[in-house]
């Protein structure tokens, strides 16, 4: 059904768009554990979740649309730190965001909004199967960036991955993470494009010999 919209709500729609927008400018805040050669955003980061999240839905035996219900709820899921900021592991011992809040405000007099609150509040739980699809890519897409730093030589990053295949691997709800993990842990950054371009086409590439 077509929901149509009112001036004044069109300003909150904005600010809605303008929240989200903020996420691109904001560091995921292990960056002071990690170093600033850490390359990931709140926004950068949720691409990624979203785009993992379908892969593990599927993965899992799941249609398109859930694949898709599951892309938009990592997309969503850390929508709420544009208004509570991000704690990093050390801060969540001290700190206590109330997203579930900020969600609401964040959605509030928007008609659409109790759709995406619907969203949101469904992976807060993590009961259905979708949600905890995208909590597994949330970890999943956390374990990416400290493999591919520590591939750069950020030895922070190497200690991090390590002890998450040893506390955080064995949690995980799908099979279908922790198969992705055990791929990344025998790959390396470059290699979905080496695969397709270099080995499975011989030795003699013209851009390589000239």
């Amino acid at each position: 059904m077509r929901i149509m919209t009112k001036p004044k709500e069109d300003k909150n729609i904005l600010h809605l768009i303008q929240q989200a927008g903020t996420l691109m400018l904001m560091n995921r805040n292990h960056i002071r554990n990690l170093g600033n050669i850490t390359f990931d955003t709140i926004a950068s980061h949720s691409f990624h979740v979203a785009i993992i999240a379908y892969c593990i839905t599927r993965m899992e035996g799941r249609g398109h649309d859930e694949g898709l219900k599951a892309m938009n709820m990592g997309l969503m899921h850390d929508l709420a730190e544009a208004r509570t900021g991000d704690n990093d592991f050390v801060s969540k011992n001290y700190t206590i965001m109330d997203e579930q809040r900020a969600e609401k405000d964040q959605f509030k007099d928007i008609k659409f909004g109790k759709d995406l609150l619907r969203e949101t509040k469904e992976y807060n739980e993590r009961k259905t199967k979708i949600a905890k699809c995208v909590k597994d890519a949330d970890t999943v897409a956390q374990m990416y960036m400290e493999w591919t730093l520590s591939w750069q030589g950020n030895k922070l990053a190497e200690k991090w991955f390590k002890g998450d295949l040893k506390y955080r691997v064995p949690h995980l709800k799908t099979k279908s993470a922790k198969t992705l993990i055990k791929l990344i842990k025998t790959s390396d950054p470059q290699d979905w494009w080496w695969d397709e371009f270099v080995a499975k086409k011989g030795p003699n590439l013209k851009h390589l010999n000239g």
